[in-house]
């Protein structure tokens, strides 16, 4: 190793600065590169979980996505490099932890990490020859950006491309509308008046040749940032750098200024529209914000604060504000933020969901009101005590964190990228105690709140109201678009145009040849560890409970799970179970009112939430356990507190606040509705592995359309429905919080789980115990082939089957041919061809059910064609020896994943429920690595199943679901 001292150079990069921070454990050192001058920060340590991350400050000036057009394309090919698509050959063979690029408001990341010493050298050599060495031909442009796109002399010219399409998805939401219009009215004129992401209107006036003279302009050494994190010898990583890629550079290039525009002097009002179905109805459909800017990334201090004052104002149930705004009945949910890195100034926003226009005065005076009689009479100490404390139980997680590098780079970048310290960026204890101690006994917050919310004039109010025609208008504009520009072309260039088409298609589909592919560096199966070792439950039984442990470092928090059994369940109670379990961990006990469970949630806990598993048994798929898990996680000391504090909602829930379980369903039923609009998949996807087994029947009824459409007529006829929706709350608190066949799960160390395991025996005895006889729930049938009309502009397309009927055909094998296709075939075909922003395989080994699912997709008929091929695909599959090696490598990755202590404990704990063993990983992991081509063929036949006795969901956009209505046997309105 290296002793490095401050002054000298090497490898062409000045050491500034050292520094032991014994926060994070870790060397931290400040360099600058002698010529180009880029600023590189390494933090050094002994996790083997190694992170490189290159930025390049891409400062857009417009909203056509160039910078984001660019993230993709640089990475599909480069001088040293020349694959078309390197990022994909990458990902199929690699034990790499974490490999991604993003595109921010200023910024482009390519970060990655490694547990491998010889990939992260290999990858670092990539990253860095792509970036700055990219080929960029007209394709990647036409393919990543878009195109304009004929198939046929009789088809229609349409825009093409998967930035294009990625955009459309995301211009669903009407959050990300708000977001726009609160930067660009805070920030006029400024870099992040544009969507550096890309507006799929101003897309396709990007150029070619401004695409490329803008990686010219942005991506030189001098206008980057270079980040080390982890285990790697740093005279090492810096001479890799220096010696391939910078030290070609004879002379220092500009870097690009971010223009923070102007600050305004008084608020602004802006009113827009977001599309929704013709014939919806509108009433408290409306999104209303307030913004203000409250400061600049600079102020680390304030910047803290608001972070706590957010969580008071938005998060807290106990919040004045929150309470304020629903108790005067002014909208479906509440909710807000602070921005404290997206951009070079920092901004706080509120906003409320399902909400009328008419209804914007109100809601601000009310609004100034609060925060008035917050700040003169101050905040109650409790509530801020316990906002404080969940802070702190925050910064004490993120030690575990897997990604701890990305996650300690992300709080340098703005220091670095700004020019103030990166070494205080990573400091938190001296800061946190000074605002700990400002907050309880000198009214900081309270004062914050005074300037920067209340006397602020640099304020931006959204008015976001529901339009039935702005997607028809939308489409025509486009289509009129498009049709003016085929007008202009001649007979010879329109032949030109599907000429090109065509091409460019075949180019999708030509893979790389052999000699190119060899360029890339790669592990080989040698470096393959054949036993590695997979953490197990130790196992306790007392009466009826069952105990599962997992003895892991986690810092000092105990992660506690009590799971209850549902298996006997009346079908009918099982779509009201998830927003019953909602309000059951936020509604209050017979002690505490629900504000003051709130706050002791957040005092002494890292936070009470609830999720629902059906577990099927390996070795006998119709041994089925549906469970409901609690999950709370508290600091050492806090144990019995957060044992309390879920031993009196099981014991003593209060189901007497009307007013609050209305609140919580609309609430719930307002996000829900959101996130269905803009990102639907889950709800294809459980309707159609809900075709293929009683697990999935049930799982759909409780998460899936089922669950939704009831909670919407519910919300919808709420005074209605009242008094039997308590009821049926009253049924599930008797039948649902008992200790029969109860599971209790605890993960942390040694000394946690001593304090722990006598609180979870108490149980037995603190429940009752009914005896419960196990049935078997009758469903109702549904339509093989459905499809769910929502107002996106795009689709998710998910077919199914249960592809693997005999347990005893699944083998490591199998899972080395599902890497091929997620990371081979699908993305050819679905992304790449098809124009989605992705396509992802699930499958459940157990009960073998398999499903695809394509991701903001502008197809429908093309993504199922795609899919139906994949049988003939598989019988003509060929793949060279090193091919084949680098798809078991990418395999073997994937079923060794890095996982943080609490995510070990929740996979072992799950693994034991399934019956699944150390022995049955490690056979599965001998299969991977000795796969065959052959024995991935031999799954040819499977897969004619998967075509001819499908199951088919599509949920998105009403208009392309409309053009296919001959693939569905059943179209919905959402």
């Amino acid at each position: 190793m290296t002793d490095f001292t401050i002054g000298v150079t090497y490898h062409g990069f000045i050491l500034e600065r050292m520094e032991f921070i014994s926060e994070i454990n870790s060397t931290v050192y400040l360099f600058t590169h002698e010529l180009l001058g880029t600023p590189t920060l390494a933090i050094k340590n002994n996790d083997p979980n190694k992170t490189f991350c290159l930025t390049f400050q891409t400062i857009p000036e417009d909203s056509t996505g160039v910078a984001h057009i660019l993230e993709h394309s640089v990475l599909m090919g480069s001088k040293k490099y020349p694959v078309h698509d390197v990022f994909g050959e990458i990902n199929k063979g690699g034990l790499m932890t974490f490999l991604n690029a993003m595109t921010g408001s200023d910024t482009t990341w390519y970060p990655f990490a490694t547990r491998n010493m010889t990939e992260y050298f290999n990858i670092m050599d990539v990253y860095c020859d792509v970036t700055l060495n990219p080929l960029l031909d007209k394709t990647t442009f036409e393919q990543e950006g878009w195109h304009y796109h004929k198939e046929s002399p009789e088809t229609p010219v349409q825009f093409q491309g998967v930035v294009y399409n990625e955009m459309k998805g995301a211009f669903s939401d009407p959050i990300r509308a708000i977001f726009h219009h609160v930067f660009a009215g805070l920030m006029p004129g400024s870099t992040y008046a544009h969507e550096s992401g890309g507006d799929p209107k101003n897309i396709p006036d990007l150029t070619y040749e401004e695409f490329i003279s803008f990686h010219k302009k942005h991506y030189h050494p001098s206008n980057s940032l270079l980040f080390f994190y982890g285990d790697a010898d740093l005279d090492q990583e810096l001479a890799a750098v220096q010696d391939n890629y910078f030290s070609k550079y004879k002379q220092p290039g500009n870097r690009s200024e971010i223009n923070a525009g102007q600050e305004i002097n008084s608020p602004v009002f802006i009113e827009d529209s977001y599309g929704v179905q013709p014939g919806s109805d509108l009433a408290g459909k409306t999104f209303l914000a307030v913004g203000s800017a409250v400061g600049t990334v600079l102020d680390r201090k304030r910047n803290t604060a608001f972070q706590i004052i957010a969580n008071i104002l938005y998060n807290s149930d106990a919040s004045p504000l929150k309470q304020a705004i629903l108790d005067n009945g002014l909208c479906k949910d509440f909710g807000g933020l602070f921005m404290p890195t997206s951009c070079f100034k920092t901004f706080m926003m509120t906003y409320l969901v399902g909400c009328d226009a008419d209804k914007r005065d109100r809601f601000l005076a009310l609004y100034n009101k609060t925060l008035a009689r917050m700040a003169t009479e101050g905040i109650e100490q409790d509530l801020i005590l316990s906002e404080l404390n969940k802070y702190e139980f925050s910064a004490r997680e993120e030690l575990c964190k897997t990604q701890r590098g990305l996650d300690l780079i992300g709080k340098a970048l703005p220091a670095l990228k700004h020019g103030t310290d990166p070494f205080t960026a990573l400091q938190m204890e001296d800061l946190f105690a000074e605002i700990r101690r400002l907050a309880l006994n000198d009214n900081y917050f309270e004062e914050l709140i005074k300037e920067y919310l209340l006397d602020n004039p640099s304020t931006v109010v959204v008015t976001l109201s529901p339009d039935p025609e702005k997607l028809i208008v939308s489409l025509r504009a486009e289509q009129q678009r498009l049709q003016e520009y085929e007008s202009s072309l001649s007979q010879e260039q329109k032949e030109r145009l599907v000429a090109r088409t065509l091409e460019l298609t075949r180019l999708q589909q030509t893979p790389p040849d052999e000699q190119t592919l060899a360029l890339l560096p790669r592990l080989s199966r040698k470096d393959l560890d054949r036993t590695p070792h997979f953490p197990a439950v130790q196992v306790e039984h007392d009466g009826n409970i069952t105990l599962l442990t997992n003895t892991l470092d986690t810092q000092h928090i105990m992660y506690m799970e009590f799971g209850l059994d549902c298996s006997t369940l009346d079908t009918d109670l099982l779509p009201w179970l998830d927003i019953f379990a909602t309000i059951a961990t936020e509604l209050g006990t017979g002690q505490r009112d629900y504000t003051r469970l709130a706050k002791d949630i957040n005092i002494y806990t890292g936070g009470f939430s609830h999720s629902f598993t059906t577990y099927i048994h390996k070795d006998d798929r119709d041994q089925l356990q549906s469970v409901l898990w609690f999950q709370i996680k508290a600091l050492a000391g806090y144990i019995n507190e957060a044992f309390d504090i879920v031993k009196e909602v099981f014991t003593n829930l209060d189901l007497e606040n009307r007013q609050r379980i209305r609140e919580i369903v609309q609430r719930e039923f307002a996000w829900t509705e959101h996130s269905i609009q803009s990102e639907g998949y889950n709800l294809a996807s459980t309707r159609v592995f809900s075709q293929l087994s009683l697990a999935g029947k049930i799982n759909e009824c409780v998460s899936g359309a089922t669950a939704y459409l009831a909670l919407k007529d519910l919300a919808t006829h709420y005074d209605e429905k009242e008094m039997d929706f308590i009821e049926i709350l009253k049924t599930l608190k008797e039948t649902v919080f008992h200790s029969t066949n109860m599971l209790v799960s605890g993960t942390g160390a040694e000394q946690e789980l001593k304090v722990f395991r006598p609180l979870a025996e108490s149980l037995s005895s603190l429940l009752k115990s009914p005896s419960l006889e196990k049935r078997t729930p009758c469903f109702p049938e549904q339509p093989l082939n459905q499809a769910f009309c929502t107002s996106a502009e795009v689709v998710y397309n998910v077919q199914g089957c249960t592809l693997i009927k005999d347990s005893n055909a699944y083998n490591g094998h199998f899972e080395v041919l599902k890497t091929w296709l997620s990371r081979d075939y699908l993305w050819n075909t679905v992304r790449q061809k098809g124009g989605a922003y992705g396509c992802f395989i699930q499958f459940n080994h157990i009960t073998g059910n398999f499903a695809l699912v394509s991701y903001r997709d502008p197809q429908i008929a093309q993504t199922y064609q795609a899919y139906d091929a994949i049988g003939n695909a598989v019988y003509s599959l060929a793949l060279s020896p090193s091919a084949l090696e680098q798809l078991i490598i990418g395999t073997y990755g994937s079923f060794t994943p890095l996982q943080s202590p609490a995510a070990l404990g929740i996979t072992a704990r799950n693994e034991y429920l399934s019956g699944i063993t150390q022995e049955f990983k490690l056979q599965r992991i001998e299969e991977i690595i000795d796969t065959k081509l052959e024995s991935m063929r031999s799954f040819a036949p499977l897969f004619s199943e998967f075509k001819e006795n499908k199951v088919k969901t599509t949920i998105g956009s009403a208009e392309k679901i409309r053009k296919h209505a001959d693939l569905f046997d059943d179209i919905n309105e959402l």
